[in-house]
């Protein structure tokens, strides 16, 4: 797996590391969170494998009910957006919302295949539990054996902690994508942005189809 798809990964993720974690100084629920669903992850993939390699829409209902919900995705999608989000619809939001994180189930979720149990590991929390946003460090192991720095950005409110970006090796998701659709918007517009993505969905759909 390159770097740049080990990226795509752990933007599928969410918040994931390996079950097992070292006691830590000071506790922080993001950290609990990233091992309790990684240990869920490694499980479904290890005993689902085969029914994923050949159901891309059993894979695609995995993510749906064990990631996305540690993702909020529409102030990530906010962000990416930028200026664009404020002068943009209700309607036209949530198409946005939906088509970009389709895309990103249909163009990389078979990369979740790759996922074990050593994949990823959360380092020690630092900073204050409190603060938000907070920074879960990770380190994602590749095929090769290449380790790369990940951390997850985490917001919290009640109690409740999402990933609103990822930055591997220092380079953040949200601001990758706002670059690219920034430059795409200007020059085309959101609609046609949002009709890119649903057609990149749809067409992943399609080639996953048996």
């Amino acid at each position: 797996m390159s770097v740049a798809n080990a990226a795509r990964l752990v933007l599928l993720l969410g918040a994931l590391a390996p079950g097992a974690m070292p006691a830590l100084a000071q506790t922080f629920a993001g950290n609990e969170i990233v091992g309790t669903t990684a240990g869920d992850l490694a499980a479904a993939i290890a005993a689902r494998r085969a029914e994923f390699e050949a159901d891309h829409a059993a894979l695609a209902t995995l993510v749906d009910t064990l990631l996305l919900p540690r993702f909020d995705m529409q102030r990530g999608s906010r962000a990416i957006l930028a200026e664009h989000w404020e002068s943009s619809t209700p309607a036209d939001r949530e198409r946005f919302v939906a088509a970009f994180y389709n895309y990103l189930v249909a163009s990389y979720g078979d990369l979740l295949l790759y996922f074990k149990p050593d994949t990823l590991r959360v380092l020690p929390f630092e900073g204050d539990p409190t603060d938000s946003p907070a920074h879960v460090r990770t380190i994602v192991r590749l095929n090769d054996g290449t380790e790369v720095d990940v951390d997850f950005i985490m917001i919290g409110r009640d109690g409740d902690w999402r990933v609103v970006d990822i930055v591997a090796e220092g380079v953040s998701y949200v601001k990758t994508y706002r670059s690219q659709f920034r430059v795409d918007i200007a020059a085309d517009g959101l609609e046609s942005v949002i009709q890119w993505l649903e057609q990149k969905a749809a067409d992943g759909e399609a080639a996953a189809s048996p």
